[in-house]
């Protein structure tokens, strides 16, 4: 019995709604584009709602068909525009964790995006991906109210320093979104314990683990 071909989608709203100019004329090129539509391709293949995409950064430049090294350029400067969030490693080899931002800062009013898809023949949705927040974040996206995230803030000031900006921010968020607690708790323990002073090694230490464990997984079943 053969499989269905694999497929890669995204929202059509987004070609629709004027970002794709909006971010080529922010970005100066038609590179932060071809990343962002990739990032959101494999979120759509991979997750029902919106969710984080581990990628290598040479893996994405492949599949989007970029030049090397101008994947980082182009996410940095996406991430500055609050189009997503990330975590980058310094070596484009490793996993970089990375997230569409909701809602997303788009040029236009919801209501003219369903104007546009109703007069690209298409019937109004009952959301929209990306634009409208998923039922499940919504009950936690007040961070002052989310426990395991101010729990990551504080072992991120105990283990790794009292640096904190918007961007940091995003990371930690990243991470809890990605990663159970206990995992969490045992990487930054462990940085603790070797007067590892970097968020780049927890989070290597986070997929490292992983993966390891999921390989573990696939081979006792």
């Amino acid at each position: 019995m053969t499989s269905p071909e694999p497929r890669v989608w995204h929202p059509l709203w987004l070609d629709l709604c004027g970002l794709p100019r909006l971010v080529a004329d922010k970005t100066k090129g038609a590179v932060a584009w071809a990343v962002f539509r990739t990032v959101v391709e494999i979120d759509c293949s991979l997750h029902t709602l919106p969710g984080t995409v581990e990628i290598t950064l040479t893996d994405l430049e492949d599949r989007a068909g970029l030049a090397r090294g101008s994947a980082r350029k182009a996410i940095s400067a996406l991430r500055k525009h609050r189009l997503l969030a990330c975590f980058l490693p310094d070596d484009d080899e490793e996993p970089a964790l990375i997230k569409v931002q909701i809602p997303l800062p788009v040029p236009v009013e919801r209501s003219e995006v369903i104007r546009r898809l109703t007069e690209a023949g298409f019937p109004p949705p009952a959301s929209l991906r990306y634009l409208d927040p998923p039922t499940i974040e919504a009950e936690d996206s007040d961070d002052s109210h989310d426990r395991l995230l101010q729990e990551i803030v504080d072992l991120y000031f105990n283990t790794v320093g009292l640096k904190m900006n918007a961007f940091v921010l995003d990371e930690l968020r990243l991470i809890r979104h990605r990663f159970p607690i206990e995992p969490i708790r045992r990487a930054f323990r462990r940085a603790q314990q070797n007067e590892i002073r970097s968020l780049q090694w927890v989070v290597r230490e986070l997929v490292r683990v992983t993966r390891k464990n999921d390989k573990k997984g696939q081979n006792t079943t």
